[in-house]
Order: C-alpha cells, then sequence, then structure tokens
C-alpha cells in the first residue's frame, strides 16, 4: 500500500507486516508518516553525544547531566530521583486538548540527570553501566579505561570505539568486534596488529586491506613477507595528523576502488529486510539490531531479546508489544507512545518512568501503579477515566500521534536524530522539535587546532593547559595528559578534533537513513536492497556474489 509522508512529501509504502502487527496491538487504521519520518521524529527524544556541567535541581549540587541548564524539566541527580520521585499531578480537563495538559505538568516533573548504574571513576559518562575509569563515552556495558567511545561493550583500554565489542587497545573502530590493537578499522572480526582495514576477519599485521579472511603481513591487499611488511610498515606514520588524515583518504578509496561490499549486512537472521542485522526472526524494515529479535517493524537501535515491536528506537533488554517509543528498555511490555520508560508495563503516553505499570499521561513516577496524569486511582476508576481520555483524543485527532517534538527533554541538534538527518533551525520549527536556545561561541584565548603538535611524540604537558577550538563541531575541547600517554604508546595522533564529532564521523561509516534503496549486483546484475550510498554502487554485490568473491 503507498501513502505520501504528511510531514515530508515523500512516498512510503505501508507492509502487510506492519498492518499485521498494528491488528495485533490493537492499533487502529493506517500510519501518516514514513518510517524514516518515524525514526526522526523519535530520535529526537534520544539526547546523544553531549553532556553537560550543572546543578542537580533537588540538592543544589554539581553533576555531569546529558541534560542542559536550559532542560524544560526539573534534572535531578538520578540517586535522588529514583528515592524521591513524587512529581505533581493533574486532573484530566475534557475541555483542553490532551497534550497541552500533560505539558503543564511535565515541566514540573523532575528526571534523572542520566543514565547509569554500577560505575567506577566514569562521573563523564551517559547510558554507561558497571564500567571503570572511562571518560566521555556514551551507551556501554562492562567496559574499563576507554575515552571517547559510543556503543562500547566490553572493551579495554581503547579511544574512539563506535559500535564496538570485546575489544582492546583499538582507536577508530566501527562494528569491529573481538580485535587487539586495531587503528581504524570497519566492519572487521577478530584482527589484530593492523590498520584501516575493512571487513576482514582473523587478520594479523595487515595495512590498507579490505575483505581479507586468515591473511598475515599484506598492504593492499597484496601478501609480503614479514620481512617486506615490516619495511614498508615503517614508511606509515601514523602517528602524525597530516598522516593520519591522509590515511584516512586512503581508505576511503579503497572502499570505492578496490572492496566488495555485501548489499546487506544480515547474518543468522530468517525471513527478515533492513541493514545490520543479526540473530532476528520476522523483522521487516529493521536496522542496527545485534541481539535476538523477533516479529518487529520499522525499528532501530534494538537491543537482544525484543519481541513485537513497531516504529521503535531502541526497544531493548527483553522488551515486547511496545508501539512508537523512544527507549521503553529492560523489560518493558505493552508500552505505547512513550519515551525513556525503563522496566514499565501497560503504558501509555508516558516519559521517564521507572518500575511502573498501567500508567497514562505519566512524567517521572518511580514504582508507581495505576496513575493517570501522575495521579492515583482505582483498578477500576483508571480503566473508566482511561477509556474517557483515548475517546476524547479519537475525536480530536490527538491519540495515535506521538508527542509534539517540544515535550524531548533536549534540544534537536543534541539528538540521536540529528546526527542522520540534520536541519535547519527553519526545517526544526516546521516539524516542531526543540531548538537549542544557546550555541557555543568561541572564547578569544582558544587555539585553533593547528597549534597542536603534528606528531603525538612531539606533545608535552604544555599542550594540556590549552583550549582549542574545533571550527566544525562549534566546540572547545582539551587534551589530557592520558592523552598523550596512550596515543604516544600506540603511535597514533593527539585528538585534534571535539570528541563527539569524530564519533559521530566513526559512526556515519555504518549506512542508515531509515530506508533501503534497490541496486544492481556489480557482479550478477541481480536487484538486491541496500543501504550503502550511490557512490558504492560498483562495488556491492549480492550475497551469493559476495561469498564468492570474499571467501
Amino acid at each position: 500500500m503507498e501513502k505520501i509522508c504528511k510531514k515530508t512529501g515523500q512516498p512510503f509504502t505501508i507492509s502487510e507486516a506492519e498492518m499485521k502487527l498494528r491488528g495485533k496491538m490493537g492499533i487502529e487504521g493506517e500510519p501518516h508518516y514514513s518510517p524514516a519520518y518515524r525514526f526522526m521524529q523519535l530520535g529526537a527524544f534520544w539526547q546523544h553525544w553531549h553532556l553537560h556541567e550543572r546543578p542537580c535541581d533537588k540538592t543544589g549540587k554539581n553533576i555531569i547531566s546529558v541534560f542542559s541548564k536550559n532542560c524544560p524539566y526539573p534534572v535531578w541527580h538520578r540517586d535522588e530521583w529514583v528515592k524521591n520521585a513524587n512529581p505533581p499531578g493533574a486532573t484530566f480537563d475534557p475541555e483542553k486538548p490532551l497534550f497541552e495538559q500533560m505539558w503543564d505538568f511535565f515541566q514540573k516533573s523532575p528526571i534523572a540527570h542520566s543514565m547509569v548504574g554500577g560505575n567506577d571513576n566514569s562521573e563523564y559518562t551517559d547510558d554507561w553501566w558497571y564500567s571503570k575509569n572511562c571518560y566521555l563515552c556514551h551507551s556501554g556495558l562492562e567496559n574499563q579505561d576507554l575515552k571517547y567511545c559510543y556503543r562500547a561493550l566490553y572493551c579495554k583500554d581503547s579511544h574512539f570505539l563506535t559500535f564496538s565489542n570485546t575489544s582492546e587497545l583499538c582507536v577508530d573502530i566501527t562494528y569491529c568486534f573481538n580485535c587487539f590493537h586495531l587503528i581504524y578499522g570497519f566492519m572487521c572480526q577478530q584482527c589484530s596488529d593492523s590498520y584501516f582495514l575493512f571487513d576482514c576477519r582473523n587478520c594479523q599485521y595487515c595495512l590498507f586491506c579490505s575483505n581479507l579472511r586468515n591473511k598475515q603481513y599484506c598492504l593492499f591487499n597484496q601478501q609480503l613477507t614479514k620481512e617486506e611488511w615490516e619495511k614498508k610498515r615503517k614508511e606509515f606514520d601514523f602517528g602524525k595528523r597530516s598522516f593520519y588524515e591522509k590515511a584516512k583518504k586512503m581508505f576511503q578509496a579503497m572502499m570505492l576502488q578496490q572492496a566488495w561490499l555485501r548489499a546487506a549486512i544480515v547474518d543468522k537472521c530468517d525471513n527478515v529486510s533492513g541493514n545490520f542485522l543479526e540473530q532476528c526472526k520476522n523483522c521487516h524494515n529493521c536496522y542496527l539490531i545485534t541481539g535476538p529479535s523477533e516479529d518487529c517493524v520499522n525499528v532501530a537501535r534494538q537491543g537482544g531479546g525484543a519481541k513485537d515491536t513497531l516504529d521503535c528506537l531502541s526497544a531493548a533488554i527483553n522488551t515486547e508489544l511496545a508501539y512508537y517509543c523512544s527507549l521503553a528498555q529492560d523489560q518493558c511490555y505493552d508500552n505505547k507512545f512513550c519515551y525513556n520508560t525503563i522496566q514499565c508495563k501497560y503504558a501509555e503516553y508516558a516519559a521517564h518512568c521507572f518500575q511502573c505499570d498501567h500508567i497514562w499521561g505519566c512524567c517521572g513516577l518511580v514504582g508507581k501503579k495505576y496513575h493517570i496524569f501522575n495521579k492515583p486511582y482505582s483498578p477500576q476508576e483508571y480503566e473508566q477515566l482511561k477509556g474517557e481520555i483515548i475517546a476524547k483524543m479519537k475525536q480530536t485527532g490527538e491519540y495515535g500521534e506521538f508527542f509534539p517534538g517540544y515535550f524531548a527533554a533536549n534540544p534537536y541538534d543534541e539528538s540521536w536524530a540529528y546526527m542522520y538527518w540534520p536541519l535547519s533551525d527553519e526545517k526544526q520549527r516546521e516539524y516542531g522539535f526543540r531548538l537549542n536556545p544557546k550555541k557555543e561561541k568561541r572564547v578569544s584565548h582558544y587555539l585553533d587546532v593547528s597549534h597542536i603538535p603534528d606528531s603525538s611524540h612531539e606533545a608535552n604537558d604544555a599542550v594540556t593547559k590549552e583550549v582549542f577550538w574545533d571550527d566544525v563541531a562549534e566546540k572547545p575541547f582539551q587534551i589530557q595528559k592520558n592523552d598523550i600517554t596512550f596515543c604516544q604508546r600506540l603511535n597514533v595522533p593527539l585528538p585534534y578534533t571535539q570528541y563527539a564529532r569524530r564519533l559521530q564521523e566513526n559512526f556515519k561509516w555504518i549506512p542508515f537513513d531509515g530506508t533501503m534503496r534497490s541496486v544492481f549486483c556489480a557482479k550478477c546484475h541481480i536487484a538486491v536492497q541496500t543501504g550503502w550510498p550511490k557512490s558504492y554502487d560498483k562495488r556491492i554485490l549480492c550475497e551469493k556474489c559476495y561469498q564468492q568473491e570474499v571467501y
């Protein structure tokens, strides 16, 4: 079934799988927005890449939060919030629009400053769990001695990792697993002591290689002797920023001219469509799922154990029956139109709630049951009033719509969505997203990055006393003493951009815009679906040709 998106004006297709799942969840009618716009809309509610120094609105103590001082919600340290959450409530008024009523008391409902737990010496992190000695890291579990990382699991002693697991002494790796001392890699597994690799497995001592399996001492995919390789290796000074940037361009050229690309990265799956999927069954138009998921449609960045999720972003860790939710996580069940709910059941239009069930139109609750607009009701009263509110919302056309963008606790340019769909301020206003009221400005004493030593081996403690300005990110950053030690040890350049920009640049190697497109296999010319940009069309292979070419 073909439709036109009411927001973007772009055509989109409603699949049979989507309509079947809508029926299972009791969702009436058809969607009005394209799946890609739904991803953007939900992603606007997922704060990303930014940490702010601000006071806790409960204690007045200084904290590091994902939410700035301009957050429209009161922000409490998570420990205070869990212990003392008792947000104000409201009484449903059938004469007023529902979102208007909710927004009035949502703004008075405290929310947690960040979601972290079990960490040691890792204050400057977000969505970071059971880790030690980590700094400026986001979305990770059981890591140690990491800096500037995003979506890392079980990793050690590394910088600028994105979407990588069980790796150590690595820099600038993306979607890599079980690697050791890999400098700049994408989609590699069990590789070590290597530089600038793409789609290599079980390789050691390789440089600028792609699609290799079980190789050693290769340069540009050419086999060398150990002596030849070591001699050539000395010609590449990765410790210099100038050469490192040149090497990145060489890697990009290798991707376009030498590497073979699988049309879609799908492993251990049954009856699926989408990209970067692992252990999925009956999942359609789904992306970036790296754990068991079943019967899901229009889902991105989902974690293990999810089932029956539709139009969701990060419905993670054994969440089931979630519809139109952003961050319904950790054993949520039957959540609809929610954002940032954790261990919640039977929740609708809820936000920033933890361990609640049977809640409707609530914000900032911890451990509550049978609440509407943050007020308690008996189970019978709850069901009756909920039915009245839904009937009213159906009359006004509000029911089935996600929260308006101004409900987000973060501005759009600090969201997950902004990385994939950067929008002008004018477009953000048009779509109703929250704008950032305060942009950072360059201070006179901030130095240009050209003042950073080109080689990390030329650096001394003097560089740690300066503040540098990233013109592209329009943000300041500093270099710390342990950055110098780490970079000299691995012979890589000192940080020379604001860390979040570099993470985003690395993460963008994973193609995603919420859609797939048709392309012809570069070998057999059969039509396949892919997420790779058109610039790679001559290097994209169907699964059969990829297996024949690479293995």
